[in-house]
């Protein structure tokens, strides 16, 4: 990413760190937890590559779970990066391959069903002007770059929008465990735990809106 000075990790390395973050400790841990209904609301910060998107379709399909997504990037790569991706070959199966086409595919700005139980809607715009936060949703993937790169999303202010999109009892799922992120997700109505992180990262952060 040449306007932040940084780059995304390998297909391989950026699978299993999703897998755990967003899918295990995110989606499946929220369904596990019960007291939720579909579809399921999930809103990604930073849809990047697309890889969290992916997955979450896979376990739509695989589970038979009913998700809307939503998913805002301010820089979008270039279209060919994007048709060059074959994320379904990473899980060993082509029977998802359609899907990662078309969640490629999707236009920005519209809802688009990707299958029966995933519909798609992708943003091209900035996070700080983000104005559909009417706390319905149930899970936000926290995708940013680390906070060298995108400081300002790791503030109180990025953390507050998060709140006012989920519902009370959300949760918010994050790579990161700052110590700084995770004073300012508090300061804003989270409750805040340290669970181990992905291959190779000592931790991660799951946060639960409770005020």
């Amino acid at each position: 990413m040449p306007e932040l000075d940084e780059t995304y990790h390998s297909h391989h390395g950026a699978l299993q760190e999703s897998q755990h973050v967003y899918i295990k400790s995110g989606l499946d841990y929220l369904i596990k937890r019960g007291e939720i209904s579909e579809p399921i609301r999930i809103f990604e910060m930073g849809f990047g590559t697309g890889l969290n998107a992916f997955l979450t379709a896979a376990f739509c399909r695989k589970r038979e779970v009913n998700v809307i997504y939503k998913t805002i990037e301010k820089y979008p790569l270039p279209h060919q990066y994007y048709t060059d991706l074959s994320y379904y070959k990473l899980l060993e199966t082509e029977m998802y391959e359609e899907d990662c086409k078309s969640i490629v595919a999707a236009p920005w700005e519209e809802k688009v069903v990707i299958h029966p139980s995933f519909a798609l809607r992708k943003i091209n715009g900035d996070f700080f002007d983000f104005v559909g936060g009417n706390g319905n949703s149930d899970l936000i993937y926290f995708d940013a770059f680390g906070h060298r790169a995108q400081s300002e999303l790791w503030e109180e202010r990025a953390f507050q929008i998060c709140a006012d999109i989920l519902r009370k009892g959300g949760v918010l799922v994050t790579y990161a465990s700052k110590g700084s992120a995770r004073r300012n997700l508090i300061s804003v109505g989270f409750e805040v735990e340290r669970i181990p992180g992905a291959p190779g990262k000592r931790e991660m952060m799951r946060a639960t809106k409770v005020s």
